[in-house]
């Protein structure tokens, strides 16, 4: 992919706040974002958005299941704490996706995902690595938007076959 860099990492996790004491106090990043989702199967999402303090390289989203089942839990029980996607900025979202399309790469959904602050899409695991990679093409903003953070849990949902985001709540 021309014209790439990864954007930023997530992780789905059991504790949140061990998640955010381990990035904040061993390897010095801060908080910048924090918010719950909420599930039409009337589960929650914690989440945390993080970045080095030095304002160096890439961000780290972090979230962890609030209730029984859900998205979020579901990921952990399957996998543990771990790494749930991996994003990469392109300049040409289309062009990316349709090359990675052409070398046989599936995505969760046919089209990508427009909002005002970015265009996303994201594959299903890849077979090579159990990883989801989310490719996004930013209009400006360089954060979390709780809406695209929805997207995601709504694009994933076959993942874990589970129900879609319904609303998204500050904390």
């Amino acid at each position: 992919m021309a014209g790439k860099h990864i954007d930023h990492i997530a992780f789905r996790v059991a504790d949140l706040e061990k998640a955010v004491t381990f990035y904040t106090e061993v390897m010095d990043f801060e908080v910048t974002d924090r918010f719950f989702i909420d599930f039409e199967d009337n589960t929650q999402a914690r989440c945390a958005a993080l970045k080095a303090k030095d304002g160096q390289g890439i961000s780290v989203f972090i979230s962890e299941g609030v209730g029984e089942g859900g998205v979020v839990k579901e990921w952990v029980k399957q996998h543990g704490n771990a790494l749930h996607h991996i994003a990469y900025a392109v300049d040409d979202i289309k062009k990316e996706v349709a090359e990675m399309k052409r070398k046989g790469i599936q995505f969760t959904t046919e089209e990508v995902l427009d909002s005002e602050e970015l265009t996303q899409i994201f594959t299903k695991p890849a077979p090579q690595t159990g990883i989801i990679h989310e490719i996004i093409q930013r209009k400006g903003s360089k954060s979390f938007s709780v809406v695209n953070v929805k997207r995601l849990m709504a694009s994933t949902k076959e993942l874990n076959k589970d129900d879609k985001a319904k609303t998204v709540r500050k904390k």
